[in-house]
């Protein structure tokens, strides 16, 4: 009896797992399919003015849907690659996903005409616990590394006149 029941909690609770992921990933894929979002872009000159500077510039853009933060965009452009992340919001303004992707822009030839990709990875979060990571992760820490960025950035979108 008690494997019975060992079996069939692991069973329930890899199953709800799964429907928590098939939910984020229909949230993120409604938040992309809106099109009449209002933005509100962050250009480099204000994170010049916070010391944040880099090579090839910093953008951070902030989409929203009645008057509410669905989806961040932000922009990280280095010397030899761009990082790209996006962050993705539920309707109480939580984070739930996480696109983090890394371009090469540069070789031993110069700059790239079109953007090699190095790593896209994929961090699926529930109440604001990471949950899933599918992809190769870049920071060890990422499970508060991301959630706390999200933070900051929300704030940047706050601040910024």
């Amino acid at each position: 009896m008690r494997s019975f029941l060992l079996s069939f909690s692991i069973f329930i609770s890899g199953y709800t797992f799964s429907q928590n992921i098939k939910s984020i990933s229909k949230t993120v894929s409604e938040i992309n399919s809106i099109k009449n979002y209002q933005t509100k872009t962050v250009p480099y000159s204000y994170f010049l003015g916070k010391n944040q500077i880099s090579d090839n510039g910093i953008e951070l853009k902030g989409f929203y849907k009645d008057g509410k933060l669905k989806k961040i965009e932000h922009f990280v452009g280095l010397s030899a690659w761009n990082i790209s992340t996006q962050y993705f919001f539920s309707e109480n303004d939580k984070l739930i996903f996480v696109l983090a992707k890394k371009y090469q822009i540069i070789d031993e030839n110069g700059y790239i005409k079109n953007p090699k990709l190095l790593s896209e990875s994929r961090y699926y979060y529930t109440d604001e616990k990471l949950v899933k990571v599918t992809g190769i992760a870049q920071n060890p820490d990422v499970e508060n590394s991301y959630l706390k960025e999200s933070k900051t950035l929300r704030r940047d979108l706050e601040e910024y006149k």
